[in-house]
């Protein structure tokens, strides 16, 4: 192990779990206004440490972990009352920003010399929904009111260098999605991944105009005027002027590389047509990525990348009791859900030091998110009580190296996300610079 980076995570992770910056943000939100049993500290840790470790559905199990961290034995009633509140919702949102702000660090970078070395993060963007109970109807209205009359969207924007998500929005299933992508002006030297919810190509102007990058999938619907196409292959001359409407039946059952315009004052884009044997169809890829860098097999590789973004969903809904909750106080609600959120985002973090840190490990954040729960206990309660912090985080990541390795790390380099021309970083045994978030 590194020791010397290891210590200067540990100290970052007891700095930010403290109890006076957690303190802080319990007055600044007005969450606390005088001190009594439950604290802001307390509960922060009590919540970090339910949704992280336990199975929680109700605000009772979140209370039965808080009187055994705490040592207290506060009844259900005033329990209740406080996070009620209306400020209990800014209060866990603060603290999952304060996490996001320190606790997020860089794991991923592309090898010398790849094209990828030219862009500063690769972000994908896109959004997971769940329900709530239905008496939370007119706070968060679903989108399929008879199936989930009640349910909740969290539009995310994750880095893939960091593997994380660095922008969440919490908002009801019904709001609209496009309103939460990155704006176009911070994109400039970045690369945007987006599912066909987000197909704009205005938005698409922009972002090229601000000097981003851009792999988003689009409908097989659209039709744009072909400026080149390269099909096989072969350059099609013949085809440049005409829309695609009329070349599609040419185009079934091969792929094609389309340099394509919806309004004749538009920057070209290409247009890359993937077709699928099995299922007899067509995807659409719309890119600005140039070519002689970027081959069609290269942006589809890319494209791929953005199932990272679903694993990362998984994990908040599986190991980090990201579901409906039994309450129909919206205030409760909302704040155990950003809860939530912090409690992934914390497994996330450690998961990344161990395999930063680790000599010849490689960490599946999954197994990471699972196994967390069996040494993670003993650190809250270090945390809170604090007194051995660091031994305790040690503990917890030889318990994570030892515990949650990747089952085939060589596969994953031949055909996972490394395939693309990304590794993972490593700090040396001496000598190794922290990286800057």
């Amino acid at each position: 192990m590194n020791r010397r980076q290891f210590t200067k995570f540990s100290r970052r992770l007891t700095r930010v779990l403290g109890e006076g910056g957690i303190t802080r943000l319990g007055r600044t939100t007005g969450f606390t206004h005088r001190l009594r049993e439950v604290t802001p500290h307390r509960m922060a840790i009590a919540l970090l440490t339910s949704l992280s470790c336990y199975s929680t559905k109700t605000l009772a199990d979140i209370l039965r972990v808080f009187n055994a961290l705490a040592d207290r034995s506060v009844q259900y009633k005033p329990f209740h009352t406080q996070l009620a509140k209306p400020a209990f919702p800014t209060f866990t949102w603060q603290l999952f920003e304060h996490l996001l702000q320190h606790l997020v660090v860089r794991v991923l970078a592309p090898v010398p010399g790849h094209a990828l070395r030219g862009f500063d993060a690769i972000l994908l963007q896109d959004g997971t929904s769940f329900a709530v109970v239905d008496a939370l109807r007119d706070t968060f209205p679903g989108r399929f009111t008879k199936i989930s009359p009640a349910a909740v969207e969290l539009h995310a924007t994750m880095s893939l260098f960091h593997d994380q998500a660095i922008r969440v929005h919490l908002t009801p299933d019904a709001a609209g999605e496009r309103q939460f992508l990155p704006a176009p002006g911070d994109l400039r030297r970045k690369l945007l991944l987006a599912d066909r919810g987000y197909m704009d190509v205005a938005y698409c102007r922009r972002v090229h105009h601000a000097g981003g990058s851009f792999i988003v999938r689009f409908q097989t619907k659209i039709n744009p005027v072909v400026v080149r196409a390269l099909v096989g292959g072969r350059e099609r001359p013949s085809w440049g002027g005409r829309t695609l409407d009329t070349l599609r039946a040419r185009l079934r059952g091969r792929s094609g590389d389309l340099l394509v315009r919806w309004k004749k004052t538009d920057p070209p884009f290409r247009l890359l047509l993937l077709w699928n044997r099995r299922r007899k169809e067509h995807l659409a890829l719309v890119t600005n990525l140039p070519s002689d860098a970027f081959t069609l097999a290269a942006v589809r590789d890319l494209y791929r990348l953005r199932w990272q973004i679903e694993l990362l969903f998984k994990e908040w809904k599986s190991y980090a009791n990201l579901h409906a909750f039994r309450t129909a106080n919206p205030s409760i609600a909302e704040g155990r859900i950003w809860a939530s959120l912090a409690a992934a985002l914390l497994k996330r973090f450690v998961a990344h030091v161990t395999e930063l840190v680790v000599r010849d490990v490689d960490i599946s954040t999954r197994n990471a998110a699972m196994a967390f729960r069996y040494k993670a206990t003993d650190l809250f309660k270090a945390v809170l009580q604090a007194h051995r912090v660091t031994h305790r985080f040690r503990d917890l990541v030889r318990y994570l190296a030892d515990n949650a390795q990747r089952a085939h790390p060589n596969r994953d380099r031949t055909k996972g996300r490394l395939a693309t021309g990304l590794r993972p970083i490593r700090l040396s045994v001496s000598g190794a610079y922290l990286l800057k978030n």
